[in-house]
């Protein structure tokens, strides 16, 4: 590849490691926002009853516009991102397809499977763009950073594994 060419192992690697560490950190925001907000631990029993008095109802907290379609996106993009960490091994479920069932089968099902996973980042992607919700910021940044990482991730390995 012309990446192992061109980029340093050491630069190669520190791409890898933003790109992966990048693409974490919105996919924690996003989790952190689905996730309910629990009161603090310790507190003044002043401060507790002020905060009670002024509160909305818990009614009101739980209702709030969630969109669950960007819930299942976020858990698709999570599962991408997992799909890209090193050391996941890609090819894990060929070997293990009983005879029985014939080759090309099994090949158009890891062939799906695989764009799924490369498609859906950019999916939440534009999907976040065009209707607001919850968890836009997290969704955009999120499907641009792990569709990035899907698209450069083989050249920058192959620059990493070109140590002369």
């Amino acid at each position: 590849m012309l990446a192992a060419l061109v980029l340093d192992h050491r630069l190669a690697f520190l791409f890898l490691a933003v790109l992966n560490l990048g693409a974490a950190a919105p996919l924690a925001l996003g989790w952190a926002r689905v996730l309910p907000e629990e009161p603090p631990p310790f507190g003044k029993a002043e401060d507790s009853l002020r905060r009670t008095r002024t509160s909305p109802p818990a009614a009101a907290l739980t209702s709030k516009n969630r969109d669950l379609f960007a819930i299942l996106l976020l858990l698709c993009v999570t599962v991408s991102y997992a799909c890209q960490l090193p050391g996941i091994p890609h090819g894990l479920g060929c070997g293990s397809i009983p005879a029985v069932v014939a080759h090309p089968t099994g090949g158009w099902i890891e062939f799906a499977a695989m764009w799924f996973l490369v498609l859906i980042p950019g999916f939440a992607f534009v999907y976040s763009l065009l209707r607001p919700n919850f968890l836009r910021a997290p969704l955009i940044a999120a499907g641009m950073l792990i569709l990035l990482l899907w698209l450069l991730a083989a050249p920058l390995r192959a620059a990493l594994e070109a140590v002369s």
